[in-house]
């Protein structure tokens, strides 16, 4: 399963794009946006930038998660939270400042 959902084929397409034509902006294969487009391949955030820089739009506009629900989200991060602090409910830091 693919992390990320994409519309990039919907927006290819409203604006009258050959995958070709996008491919050759990105820099990539052609068959590579297509595994992107299909959500076969998640895209290096090198070409979500340029993506969005190409559609002259926001990243979550073009890349999200759908599956993902705005309370999954939250019960994930709060859980994260609790596995990240010690007993006295400090963050434990990973480097020394």
């Amino acid at each position: 399963m693919s992390v990320i959902y994409n519309k990039i084929k919907q927006l290819r397409k409203g604006h009258h794009i050959s995958q070709q034509e996008l491919a050759s902006y990105l820099k990539i294969e052609r068959t590579s946006l297509s595994k992107i487009e299909n959500m076969h391949y998640n895209p290096s955030i090198r070409i979500i930038s340029k993506i969005a820089n190409f559609f002259d739009l926001p990243i979550g506009d073009i890349f999200f998660n759908h599956v993902v629900s705005f309370n999954d989200t939250k019960e994930i991060v709060s859980q994260n939270r609790e596995n990240t602090t010690d007993k006295d409910g400090y963050a434990n830091a990973k480097h020394n400042i």
